[in-house]
């Protein structure tokens, strides 16, 4: 439970409800699990296939962008990838963790930086370009997850990169998506 301290509105407290939490490395195995876990959590509550749609879509960009994309540092367990799903009211929070090699950051920081300049149309067209640019990575990515995050989120992408050492930092995404 965390409070909303907004200074003009009086002091409310906001339920905050931990849904799925994954800590250590992945497999596809493990990322179908939680999936499925999200999946029936959202039946269980009765909420539209929308937001289902919506929350499936994103922890799916997410923990395919983890596995692929991940620079494991060897004998570190501390940095290991996370993954966790909240519920605050009316609104789901994914925070996605893992750790990547500090020769990344600028370029990741300008495409998030990027996506969140941009309006609907904006990232629509964004994506058509990337489409039809061809441009997929030896990890079989195109770039496409992030742009797909900020469309079915219809949210800022909040980030940071936490630095570990000279080679590594640890980068966080926190994706929000309205119920």
């Amino acid at each position: 439970m965390k409070i909303d301290s907004n200074p003009k509105a009086p002091l409310k407290v906001v339920q905050q409800k931990n849904i799925l939490a994954h800590f250590g490395p992945l497999s596809y195995e493990e990322i179908g699990v939680l999936l499925n876990r999200m999946t029936a959590y959202v039946d269980k509550q009765g909420m539209s296939i929308t937001i289902k749609k919506k929350v499936y879509s994103a922890m799916v960009e997410s923990l395919e962008n983890i596995y692929k994309h991940q620079d494991i540092i060897s004998g570190n367990s501390e940095y290991h990838p996370k993954f966790s799903l909240l519920l605050n009211n009316n609104e789901f929070s994914l925070f996605v963790s893992n750790s990547l090699l500090n020769t990344k950051i600028k370029p990741l920081k300008e495409k998030l930086d990027r996506v969140n300049s941009l309006n609907k149309e904006g990232l629509k067209e964004l994506y058509k370009l990337t489409i039809l640019s061809g441009d997929v990575s030896l990890k079989g990515g195109a770039g496409l997850g992030i742009i797909n995050i900020a469309k079915v989120s219809e949210n800022k992408i909040n980030y940071k990169f936490e630095t570990i050492n000279d080679q590594y930092s640890y980068f966080t995404i926190n994706v929000r998506i309205s119920c």
